[in-house]
């Protein structure tokens, strides 16, 4: 079975943010747990050694967008928000130096102010 290290690591091939970055989201355990629930062990096991491979392509975009969105969703599946704090702490937001909405303290008009830059 493929092991959690394993995980982040195609992870971060599939998202492009480095493994440090995702083990700072704090939703690493979780992802892993939900994907294993998902998709089961074998499908994952092939997942962290080829991840933009043929064989799982369907389960790479899935995995990619439980990062980035903090849902899951498979095949035309319905979206499944993993959980309030995996909407908040999606990629997304990192990517484009933003916020989710109704998270953050700036209150009444933020969206009139730039994004500070993240990177």
């Amino acid at each position: 079975m493929a092991s959690i290290d394993e995980f982040i690591a195609a992870s971060a091939e599939l998202t492009g943010f480095g493994g440090a970055e995702l083990w700072a989201t704090g939703m690493a355990e979780v992802y892993w747990a939900v994907v294993l629930e998902e998709a089961g062990a074998a499908a994952v096991g092939r997942l962290v050694v080829e991840p933009l491979g043929q064989g799982e392509r369907e389960l790479a975009r899935a995995v990619a967008g439980l990062w980035y969105l903090g849902s899951w969703s498979v095949a035309g599946g319905v979206p499944v928000v993993v959980s309030s704090a995996a909407y908040e702490r999606g990629l997304v937001w990192r990517a484009f130096g933003g916020q989710a909405p109704g998270t953050g303290p700036r209150g009444h008009g933020s969206w009139t102010v730039e994004p500070e830059r993240s990177r």
